[in-house]
């Protein structure tokens, strides 16, 4: 029994960690994300991408424009192809439902998978 209890115990661990997502170092969470964010990957000049995001956030004085997907110290994910970013945001809970492009930008529109 106490073998079943401390496997769903580290199961739901590594769940609830790797849903984890911050932007510039901020934690999304139920308290500042709604059920949808806006994803742009920019390519930089080595050819990885970053992933700006826009979850609705208010705009931070103290935070540069383009804010992007980083770890929880906020050092920038880098993602070798646009395709990898997106399926970094699917392993973390997140969907795409609508791509568009802006000003020869492709976006994505993601949401929460229930």
């Amino acid at each position: 029994m106490k073998k079943v209890l401390f496997l769903l115990v580290f199961l739901a661990q590594g769940y609830f960690l790797s849903a984890q997502l911050y932007v510039e170092g901020t934690m999304l969470t139920t308290a500042n994300t709604s059920a949808y964010l806006e994803a742009t990957p920019l390519r930089r000049t080595d050819g990885t991408y970053h992933f700006q995001i826009d979850y609705g956030q208010k705009a931070d004085r103290e935070v540069k424009p383009g804010e992007c997907l980083t770890d929880d110290k906020a050092r920038r994910y880098e993602f070798r192809s646009a395709v990898d970013g997106l399926n970094f945001l699917y392993e973390h809970g997140w969907e795409v439902v609508v791509v568009y492009d802006v000003s020869d930008m492709r976006r994505y529109l993601l949401k929460k998978r229930g």
